[in-house]
């Protein structure tokens, strides 16, 4: 546990100020020593600061028909200041600049060929593309996203959607910081910022609630009473290999049954021919969950018989998850919203007859309403209030999560 210094309790407070004005633009410093509770000194000080580093505006006099001096407002500045964020995909590198106001500004993309490594690749990104258009100065960190379980303890990755001869294998750990030495950099995991973004950009009031991300793969985040479990690494919970049916096909992990060998994107179409032709199922290999959506928005029969049996699998995990944890909301998010209403309201009705009741008549269960990219805002926001620090002379370290 790091010691509590006058630095720390400084860089809390600019913390709880930023966010203060960012949730409420126009707020004065008067309303911002009542809501942070900070006093008015403090207040006065730390947002000079912050207008003095060009965080925030000071708009000037606000409008406003109440008798008595009239108090200036405070907004966040945008285009200023920016998280860089790195996308590694199956054999391509995105990268994204993201503006504090979570704006993506510009996008860079690069495969990964030949000898090059994710690193070798992304680094031309940063260094070559990113950095001959924007000042050094304005990039406050890199995070780098990618679909896989990160073990900080062992200095370990999980994946089955990446190239680990491509990532380093297990020398990824020390070679990241080195790669980008003038910056800190975050290793996170997808899922997890999703459901970042869930918490930050929609104003969820539940404070116990878990996303599931439906891609490639299947993945869960949890948050107990307001905190992720585990961190941003994604090693706390594979829900994508949680077991329902011991009898049914082998999945990449050597496991039978998994929910990502039933339900998962990439096995859909394989599963569909088992239920019978369908003109809007074909190719098996190319079918999506747009697809099957679509199939059932026409009542297509096997598209119908399949999204029943796979609402079952689902209930029969998330009633297993509702016991555990007793989550007061369900987000699915990824892909699977494409599916339909049909799905979810299947999903739904299969949980009440599966469950517990005690435990899943309190638990709502929806689809994700951000966009399939907010893991970019989700990203850049959960390093800027996790890992950036604003009283850190020269910033650097890397962060697993």
């Amino acid at each position: 546990m790091r010691p509590v210094t006058q630095q720390l309790i400084k860089n809390s407070n600019m913390k709880r100020l930023y966010a203060s004005v960012y949730n409420h633009p126009g707020i004065s410093r008067a309303a911002l020593a009542k809501r942070t509770r900070l006093s008015k000194t403090t207040v006065s000080t730390l947002i000079d600061e912050l207008i003095e580093r060009e965080f925030l505006i000071d708009s000037g006099v606000s409008e406003t028909e109440s008798v008595g001096r009239r108090p200036n407002t405070l907004y966040v500045r945008s285009g200023r200041y920016y998280v860089a964020v790195l996308h590694w995909m199956e054999d391509t590198v995105q990268l994204y600049l993201i503006d504090l106001a979570g704006v993506s500004v510009c996008q860079f993309s690069e495969k990964v060929t030949g000898t090059d490594t994710y690193l070798t690749v992304s680094r031309k990104c940063f260094y070559d593309s990113l950095l001959s258009r924007y000042d050094s100065r304005q990039i406050l960190g890199i995070c780098v996203v990618v679909s896989a379980m990160i073990d900080a303890a062992r200095e370990e990755i999980y994946s089955t959607t990446l190239s680990l001869p491509a990532l380093g294998e297990e020398k990824i750990f020390p070679l990241l910081p080195a790669a980008f030495p003038e910056y800190p950099v975050a290793f996170l995991e997808d899922t997890a910022c999703f459901a970042y973004a869930e918490k930050v950009y929609t104003s969820l009031k539940e404070n116990n609630f878990a996303f599931i991300n439906f891609n490639r793969g299947i993945g869960a985040t949890l948050f107990i009473e307001g905190n992720m479990l585990g961190k941003a690494s994604g090693s706390f919970t594979q829900f994508g290999h949680y077991s329902v049916d011991p009898e049914g096909p082998l999945c990449v992990c050597g496991n039978h049954g998994c929910l990502e060998a039933l339900i998962s994107e990439h096995n859909i179409g394989r599963r569909a021919a088992a239920f019978g032709e369908s003109p809007f199922l074909t190719p098996p290999d190319r079918v999506t969950f747009a697809d099957l959506g679509r199939a059932a928005l026409y009542r297509d029969p096997t598209a119908m018989k399949l999204l029943a049996q796979m609402a079952r699998e689902l209930a029969l995990a998330l009633g297993n998850l509702i016991c555990i944890v007793n989550p007061s909301l369900i987000i699915l998010g990824g892909k699977i919203p494409a599916l339909g209403d049909y799905f979810l309201e299947q999903v739904r009705k299969d949980l009440k007859s599966i469950g517990f009741r005690k435990m899943v008549d309190n638990v709502t269960v929806r689809y994700s309403t951000l966009h399939s990219d907010s893991f970019l805002s989700g990203a850049m926001r959960y390093y800027f209030d996790i890992h950036y620090s604003f009283t850190q002379e020269n910033p650097s370290g890397f962060y697993v999560g």
